[in-house]
């Protein structure tokens, strides 16, 4: 073969003229000669780097080149003069074709080059245009030729007549279209991609920002400065953790924990930890804790009910006539009433017997996560706007953003529902089934939650936000969930009874899965998920039947 492939024995052919004879068009194209990528210098196998190396060889070219530079100007002169350029370009294709074949440098040239001295080499690739303005009108892209050695005789040049350094290539070539990129045009007259994807990227963010700080330099969280005294029913993990947020937000704040147990109530006096739940934190100062609903409940602006749902009845009738009507609860209690099947917005009032205000709040929370300060978002819903405004504003912080809804029924129902859907999870789990089965139960799941809240009022949009799928993820996948905790129990073959027993904190979702059977049948819903799950805390199924029952249905159509 004419041409080695290390370039050992360039091809030996008659060179080509640098220019063809007037009236005469080149019938073929060159061909360059396979080389090795080890070998081959990278300086001249970009089209970037040839545009330069075609400035430094043809007149015309450089001339147009410099051009640019020099009417930067303005917008549109740049562009007239990119077009030009390109024209000048086209015209003198010959010239550079001839140019790109002669910067095929021969193996001496190479050696060359990689004998001369390393600060040779380094002050011809450290050419700088920005370092280096042109004077006189000539051209950068020139300036940079003879500073590279092109025109030289091989004894005073750094490198071979037509190879120009990669990095001074690339320097030369982004400041000859500095002018027309500032104008929103590239080399060649066309839009600067990069720029544009830039400011897309930069602009709605930018935006978001700027309407985030005019919001924050208007609000004023009135509500906490008033704040005093805050109740808090039960002594519960989360109950806990709700009340050491707002004690955190304000050090003046009283924060009082209404409980039943007096070592509990003693140990979160003197030790300052809840040493039942949450023994590895330590609560603030301004954290007490009493046996004495009066106590507890004088003086309060609110109070916050993190009584288990099953409770909330006969806790509530205890207390109802030291509850003053002006005093706003905020439930954080998540379940169903088993024996009337009532949520917690009709089980307040009817036991109440007043229109008491109330806000629910519910969402991705696990208690120790909020007690550690980890980043936690929640929704606050209720029937009045400003109440849940007003509950936003007292737990908002750097550590905790609280959305706000008036879908009540959405949210309730999600919270409730998805702790029988975390009961299922635990199972598959427990059975070993991998992630294919988990992935597809709980997206059956979060169907028939959705079935069920739309049938019983509840918005599509709260089912796919913080309080349905968001607390759905948290709680199927979270290993912190009782609830997640149960089914794999029960997948591993052991009995409800021995689980229940064993743990100091309530699954809500084994008590609401008895009333699953009552809604789906109520409302015309057929939500096998949850029913089975319902028919193995019974004892109906085991939770290996179960799963076999579930994927032995009829197959039907995605809805």
């Amino acid at each position: 073969m004419a041409a080695s492939l290390h370039l050992a024995a360039p091809a030996a052919r008659a060179p080509r003229p640098a220019s063809l004879p007037s009236g005469q068009t080149c019938q073929h194209k060159p061909r360059a000669p396979a080389v090795s990528r080890q070998t081959a210098p990278q300086c001249w196998s970009t089209p970037r780097q040839r545009l330069v190396s075609s400035s430094a060889s043809s007149p015309s070219a450089a001339q147009a080149t410099g051009s640019i530079n020099a009417r930067a100007a303005t917008g549109s002169e740049a562009a007239a003069t990119a077009a030009a350029a390109c024209a000048s370009l086209e015209v003198d294709h010959s010239s550079s074709d001839a140019q790109q074949q002669a910067a095929t440098p021969p193996q001496e040239a190479l050696q060359q080059y990689s004998a001369a001295p390393a600060s040779a080499r380094a002050s011809s690739s450290s050419s700088s245009l920005e370092e280096q303005p042109p004077e006189g009108g000539q051209p950068p892209v020139a300036t940079l030729a003879a500073a590279s050695g092109v025109g030289e005789t091989p004894a005073t040049a750094p490198l071979p007549s037509a190879v120009v350094p990669v990095e001074a290539a690339q320097a030369a070539t982004e400041a000859a279209g500095a002018a027309v990129a500032s104008a929103g045009a590239g080399v060649l007259g066309m839009p600067d991609p990069s720029a544009e994807r830039n400011t897309d990227f930069r602009d709605p963010w930018s935006s978001l920002m700027r309407w985030s700080r005019y919001f924050r330099s208007r609000e004023t969280n009135d509500a906490l400065d008033r704040l005093e005294k805050v109740v808090v029913f039960g002594g519960g993990s989360f109950g806990t953790a709700m009340a050491v947020t707002l004690a955190r937000q304000k050090s003046e704040l009283q924060v009082t924990l209404l409980l039943r147990d007096p070592y509990l109530c003693k140990d979160i006096n003197e030790l300052h930890c809840n040493t039942r739940y949450l023994k590895d934190f330590t609560l603030p100062p301004n954290v007490s804790a009493t046996t004495s609903p009066r106590e507890a409940i004088l003086g309060a602006q609110f109070a916050i009910h993190a009584v288990p749902v099953q409770h909330t009845r006969v806790f509530l009738e205890g207390i109802k006539e030291l509850m003053p009507p002006s005093l706003p609860i905020i439930s954080v209690s998540k379940g169903i009433e088993v024996s009337t099947g009532q949520l917690m917005s009709e089980v307040v009032p009817s036991v109440l017997g007043k229109k008491q205000r109330t806000v629910y709040i519910s969402g991705p929370s696990f208690a120790n996560e909020v007690m550690s300060g980890r980043l936690t978002c929640v929704v606050a819903a209720s029937r009045d706007k400003s109440l849940a405004r007003t509950v936003q504003r007292l737990f908002a912080s750097p550590a905790m953003r609280v959305n706000t809804t008036t879908d009540v029924i959405g949210v309730e129902i999600c919270g409730s529902l998805k702790n029988v859907l975390a009961i299922a999870a635990g199972i598959v789990e427990g059975l070993e089934l991998g992630p294919n089965a988990m992935a597809a139960l709980v997206s059956q799941g979060c169907a028939e939650i959705r079935w069920l809240a739309t049938k019983m009022g509840g918005k599509t949009a709260t089912i796919s936000g913080l309080s349905g799928l968001g607390d759905i993820m948290l709680t199927c996948y979270g290993s912190l969930s009782r609830n997640r905790t149960v089914g794999v129990r029960l997948g591993r073959g052991e009995k409800l009874s021995d689980i229940l027993a064993s743990s100091s904190q309530v699954a809500e979702g084994v008590a609401t899965a008895e009333v699953v059977v009552n809604l789906a049948h109520k409302y015309r819903v057929q939500m096998p998920v949850l029913t089975a799950v319902a028919q193995v805390v019974d004892g109906h199924l085991t939770a290996r039947q179960a799963v076999f029952e579930i994927m032995n249905l009829p197959q039907i159509e995605e809805r």
